[in-house]
């Protein structure tokens, strides 16, 4: 699959600074300096447009820092921190990471949202469901219809994760919170 919105492009994001848009950079490289060594996992980045901007998130990241850190950032920090943290390769820091940005109103934290709704840990979809009517529907049906490719491949691998470990317990698509969630996310695309 070729194209500057697939879901994995030879893009590898080579610092924090990658996944957020360029008016955020200065930010982005004294978030550096907070989170220390953190390390990207070799897979290569998501690449995706937000706004007008191309961003590469990391796939994974490799951070032993506290989750603490975050709180005594400014807001914008603070955010961005959170965001990264999403991408974290313990499950349970990206739900925790998760609630804290769902309510960020800024466009370039939309992408760290939708690329949760493709994981494999149900209980990330379950909170991203609950929280569905705290997000704007502009910023993310903006989103879904700029990335057109990227929302299919993502939609494609939580299909295939519900299929290899939930098929047997919810073996109807409507009951599958998946489902429900990408369907919502694309009402949002289709009002624009």
């Amino acid at each position: 699959m070729e194209s500057d919105v697939t879901l994995h492009t030879s893009a590898t994001p080579k610092s924090i600074a990658d996944a957020f848009p360029p008016h955020l950079k200065l930010e982005a490289d004294s978030l550096s300096l907070v989170m220390g060594d953190t390390r990207f996992a070799d897979h290569r980045g998501i690449e995706v447009t937000t706004g007008k901007n191309h961003v590469v998130i990391p796939y994974r990241i490799h951070h032993e820092g506290s989750e603490q850190d975050g709180k005594s950032l400014s807001r914008t920090h603070s955010v961005m921190y959170s965001c990264l943290l999403t991408r974290h390769h313990n499950g349970y820091v990206r739900q925790r990471q998760l609630e804290r940005i769902l309510l960020a109103s800024e466009p370039w934290v939309v992408p760290f949202v939708v690329q949760l709704t493709g994981e494999y840990v149900i209980e990330i979809l379950d909170t991203c469901e609950a929280r569905l009517s705290l997000l704007d529907p502009v910023l993310y049906g903006t989103f879904i219809r700029d990335n057109p490719k990227y929302f299919q491949a993502t939609r494609d691998r939580m299909i295939s994760y519900r299929d290899c470990y939930y098929r047997w317990l919810y073996q109807r698509k409507p009951d599958y919170v998946g489902f429900r969630l990408f369907d919502r996310l694309e009402e949002f695309a289709s009002r624009l």
